[in-house]
């Protein structure tokens, strides 16, 4: 490599591999990657103005993540969902090339084919691209993953460029790798453990009984009539109306900065967390505003599974404000975060009373305290496991 590295003809990888050995090493963000490694590439003399790199990945929805830039342009982040691979704009592809073939792509763009050569390379040429390669960038794991770079020069890229891009994809490698693992570690710990404990999981809140005390409103929601749909439905069927739930669920929740903590069966708490009291109000308001539009939500997909024969979606969802901790629980070798109080039981006892009481949404007093749009009694109870009777509340429309 020690002739890649000096001027013998046109630029100089040395000022490059030196950045990615140190600098680079430290960068948690691939786009500050990118960024940083075209600069170093100009700041060398290597003329390229359009570069990609790209890795598969293990996630629930996505099958790879990659870096997109062009001169003129901040780099911006890309993902591909599971399925890229059989779309046209992989199938055919430099990217499909390279991963299979696990060798470089050179393709000098003038006198392109139509119907031959990818659209890709048609678009590049459009955009006043002159020459291009892409190049295996492999993991240690075996996988192979791509860094496609293009010029504007003239007369393209040098046999001496094209050697030091090749020895640029090697040095690249385990830097690549090492944001690959993190993506990874982050998107899995956050798909199935949820964001907030995943946060406290890297920050080293690993130990059993590790936790925090946390203020919030807290959603508990369960599906009515689960047993006899679980006896009536075919397993498929009935992951699908499970499926439907928690998204619709998820979703609105989601969008008002409520966090799934668990899936309890076919029941699910979500937390709405609070940064202090002065909160309380804005918090409560944005709970019950999610509860509205996951009723909503499921009313629409409803409408659909009826037209389909299927059975609707019912559920009863309770929603009611306290403190809690948060904490890692379990035994020495299976741990989970959890949540425990009062304030959670009081809330699934609340749901608990929705199918008796009428409403399929049910606040506790401490709960509607913070709501400013009118209300009504749905009467006062008594809840197993609770201190002294209840009072909840229901919305005007049910």
């Amino acid at each position: 490599m020690n002739s890649l590295l000096g001027p013998d003809e046109g630029w100089s990888l040395a000022p490059v591999a030196a950045w990615l050995f140190d600098e680079a090493r430290t960068l948690t963000d691939p786009v500050a990657l990118m960024s940083g490694l075209v600069q170093k590439l100009d700041a060398a003399g290597a003329r390229i103005d359009r570069a990609r790199f790209t890795s598969g990945t293990l996630h629930p929805q996505l099958a790879a993540w990659g870096v997109f830039w062009n001169r003129g342009a901040p780099a911006e982040l890309w993902t591909g969902r599971h399925g890229i691979t059989e779309t046209d704009a992989y199938l055919g592809s430099p990217a499909q090339f390279v991963r299979e073939r696990h060798e470089p792509f050179r393709r000098r763009l003038e006198g392109l084919v139509e119907g031959r050569d990818h659209t890709v390379l048609h678009e590049m040429r459009a955009e006043g691209m002159t020459d291009y390669i892409a190049l295996p960038v492999p993991f240690s794991n075996g996988a192979v993953n791509f860094l496609g770079v293009a010029t504007t020069a003239p007369r393209g890229f040098s046999d001496a460029d094209l050697e030091r891009f090749a020895a640029l994809a090697r040095l690249l490698a385990p830097v690549l790798e090492v944001l690959a693992v993190r993506r990874v570690t982050l998107g899995l710990l956050d798909a199935f453990v949820g964001p907030r404990s995943s946060e406290r999981i890297l920050r080293g809140q690993v130990k059993r009984g590790d936790g925090d005390r946390i203020d919030a409103a807290f959603w508990y929601s369960d599906l009515r009539g689960f047993t006899r749909l679980s006896e009536s439905l075919e397993p498929a069927k009935l992951l699908q109306l499970l499926n439907d739930y928690f998204e619709q669920c998820a979703t609105a929740a989601a969008a008002r900065g409520g966090e799934i903590l668990q899936f309890i069966g076919d029941a699910i708490l979500i937390v709405f967390e609070m940064r202090g009291p002065a909160d309380a109000a804005a918090v409560c308001e944005a709970a019950l505003d999610s509860a509205v539009d996951a009723f909503a939500s499921i009313a629409v997909v409803n409408h659909q599974r009826r037209r389909a024969g299927e059975p609707p979606i019912e559920f009863g969802l309770g929603l009611h404000l306290g403190t809690v901790t948060h904490a890692n629980v379990g035994a020495p070798y299976r741990l989970a975060f959890n949540v425990v109080g009062p304030a959670v039981n009081k809330t699934a006892r609340i749901q608990a009373l929705t199918k008796d009481a009428g409403a399929a949404l049910l606040m506790s007093r401490e709960f509607a305290a913070h709501i400013a749009r009118p209300l009504r009694p749905a009467g006062s109870f008594d809840l197993r496991g609770i201190a002294g009777t209840q009072e909840v509340f229901r919305l005007p429309e049910q």
